[in-house]
């Protein structure tokens, strides 16, 4: 699904802010020299850069790479495959006609690794390159970009294509990369931050999921117990429970409670967290002003998935081709803020020494007592 479409899936990313004299010149030289060419019949793979509009365009015509302060553009990877149930059926094929050749006798392992090897290159020089792409929006003011897809494969494509033509290098905003990076954390707060979760462990991002299910968890009791109202910017945000849950044990993602809008939703919930699991997944719903926004969050904190926004507008005409964008990039800014202040909100609580004396406790009186407000009646943050 794409950042464009009416319901969006996308990671995050932190770039660096650039030191060059003309960032729309050098934008301008990089996707070009980048832009995607059609792949000979020896190549397997073939990537590149294409217009926002037209992943089959990649010409950038007119500069339609600039839409306002944002670069957009689509990022097309091009793949010969050959499914396995046909490579296997020409090996079977292929192995035969040896044995005809050969009175009966077997290939060996060499010889049929060898033919199997052999019949891999020959479909693949017959088959057709599948074109798949990912939108990408670059907004340098925030230092953030935002890549249409959370498949890892289709990441991993695009972070070394994109740092091999520009020579920048993306941060993920996953759990602690998107406090890091995206908020306004006090040294104090940064150093228990890095305490926590070590940024520079090439296996952080794994490492550091708890951070994720303890902010999916706390938002839940916000909700529940605190109203769920986050002041973002100047506009009041109302975060509400979606329709969705998913919890799983620690470390093992294996057994999965997969929670549901029937009568016992948040019961069964619950049940789970009190027999050990915690919260990898949830469906939140967050309105702003007469704006409603669907979206899901894993304990990664990477991805938004299936984001709903509000109904664009059905046609903006000739005189403002790219009013759908930007109004689509509304949006989404939006919804982005909520989600800052939201995080911001339960940072200030765990990154202080409140968190294990006081926060905690209010959480597991909660999670023990079904769900009914602190009797303090007050919050987290003011407990602490």
């Amino acid at each position: 699904m794409a950042i464009s479409s009416s319901s969006a899936t996308f990671t995050r990313f932190f770039v660096p802010e650039l030191e060059v004299g003309d960032f729309w010149s050098f934008v301008d030289e990089k996707l070009r020299a980048g832009a995607f060419a059609e792949p000979d019949d020896s190549q397997i793979e073939a990537a590149g850069f294409a217009s926002w509009e037209d992943f089959f365009d990649s010409s950038f015509a007119y500069g339609s790479y600039r839409k306002a302060e944002y670069v957009a553009f689509n990022f097309r990877l091009d793949q010969k495959k050959v499914p396995s149930v046909v490579l296997k059926q020409f090996v079977r094929q292929s192995v035969q006609k040896y044995r005809d050749e050969h009175e009966g006798k077997w290939p060996s392992r060499s010889e049929k690794q060898e033919i199997q090897e052999n019949m891999q290159e020959y479909l693949l020089s017959r088959a057709f390159p599948q074109p798949c792409s990912s939108e990408v929006v670059w907004a340098p003011a925030r230092n953030l970009m935002m890549l249409g897809t959370s498949s890892t494969k289709m990441m991993e494509a695009f972070l070394e294509f994109f740092e091999r033509q520009f020579q920048i290098y993306p941060v993920p905003l996953y759990h602690a990369q998107w406090a890091a990076n995206m908020l306004a954390l006090t040294p104090a707060q940064k150093d228990t931050l890095g305490s926590i979760v070590s940024l520079k462990s090439p296996t952080a991002l794994s490492d550091g999921r708890f951070l994720g299910s303890e902010f999916l968890t706390w938002v839940w009791y916000y909700i529940e117990c605190l109203g769920g109202s986050i002041q973002a910017g100047d506009k009041i945000a109302e975060v509400h429970m979606g329709e969705r849950m998913t919890l799983v044990l620690p470390n093992d993602g294996k057994e999965r409670v997969v929670c549901t809008t029937q009568a016992n939703f948040l019961h069964e919930a619950r049940t789970a967290l009190r027999q050990g699991k915690v919260v990898d997944e949830v469906q939140l719903l967050i309105i702003i002003g007469e704006n409603e926004y669907i979206l899901t969050l894993d304990s990664s904190l990477w991805a938004v998935k299936a984001l709903k926004t509000p109904k664009q507008l059905p046609d903006y005409g000739s005189e403002d081709p790219d009013g759908r964008f930007l109004e689509k990039m509304y949006f989404l800014e939006e919804v982005s803020a909520a989600m800052d202040a939201l995080y911001m909100r339960f940072l200030t609580e765990r990154l202080t020494p409140g968190w294990q004396s006081d926060t905690l406790v209010e959480l597991q009186k909660w999670i023990d007592e079904g769900g009914s407000a602190p009797e303090t009646g007050k919050s987290p943050a003011a407990i602490a």
